[in-house]
C-alpha cells in the first residue's frame, strides 16, 4: 500500500485515529484542535462548514502546524455548511491554496466543483481525501463496491468509506467491503458504519486492512462514534504485531 504524509504524519503504515473540530470561529477550532491532539488524536479533521468567511480558512490553515484534513459538509453529508455549492468548493480550493495538509470532497458531490477541487489541488501538490458517503443506510455491498471502484478511478490520494449501519447485517457489509477494499485500493482508506450497530466497524476495519479512522474527542458525541482513547484501547487489545499502536 501506497503511504500518505500529512505534516509529519504518514498515512498507510500504523492506524490512525482522527477526531475533528467544528466551531465557527478560528481561535475556536485551533482549542478544539488542541483538544484533539491532547486525548490521542494523530490528526484532526477541521471541519469548516460553520467559518463566516472565505478569508478565515487561509488564517485557519496558516495556524494548523499539525496533521490536517479539511472538510466543509452540506446538510446532505451531515454537515452544517448552508452556503452554494460553488462557496463551499472554493472555500476547500482556498484550503488548499494556503497549504492544507490535506483535503476531503465526497464522491457524489456535484461533479464539476468535485473535480475543480481534484484539480486545484493536485496543481497544489495537496493530497485530496474522497469519499463514498451515504448518511441514511447501508446500500447492497455490490453496490458499495462498485462506488469504491468509482472513486479510485479519481485518483484520490485517501479514500474514505461511510454508511449508516441500520442493523448488524450492516456492520457486516462494511466490514466484508473492507476486505474487498484492501484488494482494489493501493492507497490509506478508512471504512465506517455509523450510528449505534456501526461502532464496532471503526477498530475492526482497522484490523481488516483500513488505515484510518475518525473518532470523537469526549464521549457523548455522535451515536456509535469512539472515543479517541476508547479506539486506542480497542487496538491495543486486539492488535497483532502488524498493528502496534503509539500514543503518538
Amino acid at each position: 500500500m501506497k503511504s500518505v504524509s500529512l505534516r509529519d504524519l504518514v498515512i498507510g503504515e500504523d492506524p490512525v485515529l482522527l477526531a475533528t473540530a467544528l466551531a465557527p470561529s478560528v481561535g475556536e477550532m485551533l482549542d478544539g484542535a488542541k483538544r484533539a491532539r491532547e486525548v490521542g488524536a494523530d490528526c484532526v479533521e477541521l471541519r469548516i462548514d460553520r467559518l463566516s468567511k472565505v478569508d478565515d480558512v487561509a488564517k485557519l490553515v496558516g495556524a494548523a502546524d499539525f496533521p490536517h484534513i479539511i472538510a466543509c459538509r452540506t446538510p446532505q453529508f451531515g454537515g452544517f455548511f448552508e452556503g452554494s455549492e460553488e462557496d463551499r468548493i472554493e472555500r476547500l480550493v482556498a484550503a488548499s491554496r494556503a497549504g492544507a495538509a490535506a483535503v476531503d470532497i465526497e464522491f457524489l458531490a456535484e461533479p464539476a466543483g468535485r473535480d475543480r477541487l481534484i484539480a486545484a489541488a493536485r496543481a497544489e501538490r495537496t493530497p485530496v481525501l474522497v469519499g463514498y458517503e451515504n448518511m441514511q443506510e447501508t446500500p447492497p455491498l455490490e453496490t458499495l463496491i462498485e462506488g469504491i471502484e468509482a472513486v479510485a478511478a479519481l485518483d484520490p490520494d485517501l479514500v474514505k468509506l461511510a454508511v449508516r449501519a441500520q442493523s448488524h447485517a450492516d456492520l457486516l457489509t462494511v466490514l466484508s467491503a473492507t476486505l474487498r477494499m484492501r484488494v482494489i485500493l493501493d492507497i490509506p482508506f478508512a471504512a465506517i458504519a455509523l450510528g449505534p450497530h456501526g461502532a464496532p466497524s471503526r477498530p475492526i476495519a482497522l484490523a481488516l486492512g483500513a488505515s484510518f479512522t475518525y473518532c470523537a474527542v469526549e464521549a457523548g458525541g455522535a451515536p456509535g462514534q469512539l472515543t479517541v482513547v476508547e479506539a486506542r484501547d480497542v487496538l491495543k487489545t486486539v492488535s497483532v504485531e502488524r498493528w502496534s499502536c503509539s500514543s503518538s
